[in-house]
């Protein structure tokens, strides 16, 4: 039977907090590998080893809490991680891929944006016989030793039970969708789709193919509203598109505070900072929550675990919280890290 470690509410599992060491210099910079990596083959420490981590993108803000909580894991472990940003462009993220395997890091871990298309890197990076990691978007060839994601499936369920209690269970809603070529929009589409046909027959979903972006998003929410004045809410993939929502929803006096006649609901996904201000004012009604320094402590894990050559879970999973006005300034929340207390 497959093991899991599974990260409930939010807490990360006891095996992603274990890990402490003295810290090495973290790079991170914006083109390819520079600096000769650590000789690779030697068990036992994972002290000095090089693990090269090409990330989704740095222009979202629930990306950045995440490579913020993988450096200073990998600090405290002492490893020597070299960041790339992906910025959410498929093709480049390739080739980051590929020029990374070139200068043989003792790992590589990747955080696709297109799982068919980061294949030829993983491929590339067997060959070399450099170990690879992945983190939420799993490819369909290729072998990697250690994965983790997020309920995504859950978490669009979350985000349908959400929006239609809010809008009375009744009228039209739209879903502002992540890429075509995501596993985790592809799964929190069907959450989300599948919990409305099963509960809700009275609500009619039209989805948007937003890709992930804001200004997308606004364009394509000024449109539907165009063509149907009487939408009732939406469900945003992510919490970043919210702010295109929220932009296009004010240009045409949609931005009805909560209880007025009027009001649009927003259920968003990620419970990002921004996200829980905007709950806090009353323009942004929930977040389904994803906690990106439990992913990240759990794929850390495993890299270290690998190198010090112990036993560990080959897929990690972190589960949706969901987050309101009610619980919004919970100190708990990962959006809420920075906040004094």
């Amino acid at each position: 039977m497959e093991k899991m470690h599974v990260v409930t509410k939010y807490g990360l599992t006891r095996r992603a907090c274990l890990y402490a060491g003295l810290t090495l210099a973290i790079t991170m910079f914006g083109g390819a590998f520079g600096v000769a990596s650590v000789a690779r083959g030697a068990e036992g420490s994972a002290k000095g080893k090089t693990v090269g981590y090409i990330t989704f993108g740095l222009q979202f803000e629930y990306q950045v809490a995440m490579v913020e909580g993988i450096k200073k894991n990998a600090a405290e472990a002492g490893l020597v991680l070299r960041i790339v940003d992906g910025k959410g462009d498929p093709n480049l993220q390739v080739t980051e891929v590929l020029d990374a395997v070139t200068k043989q890091p003792d790992a590589l871990l990747i955080n696709p944006v297109d799982a068919k298309l980061i294949v030829a890197g993983v491929k590339r990076a067997n060959e070399a016989n450099i170990p690879v990691f992945i983190m939420e978007n799993p490819p369909p060839e290729g072998k990697y030793l250690g994965f983790v994601d997020f309920d995504n499936e859950a978490g669009g369920a979350m985000g349908a039970d959400e929006l239609a209690k809010l809008i009375g269970e009744k009228g039209v809603v739209l879903e502002t969708r992540g890429s075509v070529g995501s596993d985790q929009a592809q799964l929190r589409h069907k959450g989300f789709v599948d919990r409305m046909k099963a509960k809700y027959p009275n609500i009619e979903v039209r989805s948007l193919n937003t890709e992930w972006i804001a200004d997308n998003a606004y364009k394509m929410v000024l449109d539907a509203f165009t063509q149907n004045p009487n939408i009732k809410g939406m469900f945003s993939h992510n919490d970043e598109m919210v702010r295109g929502v929220v932009s296009a929803l004010r240009q045409i006096g949609k931005l009805v505070p909560l209880g007025k006649e009027g009001h649009v609901v927003i259920v968003g996904l990620d419970g990002t900072p921004l996200a829980l201000d905007r709950i806090r004012e009353g323009t942004q009604d929930a977040s389904v929550g994803q906690d990106p320094y439990a992913m990240g402590g759990i794929i850390l894990g495993d890299i270290i675990a690998h190198f010090e050559g112990k036993p560990f879970d080959p897929k990690g999973r972190t589960e949706p919280v969901l987050i309101t006005k009610e619980n919004v300034n919970d100190p708990n929340l990962w959006g809420n890290a920075g906040k004094k207390k």
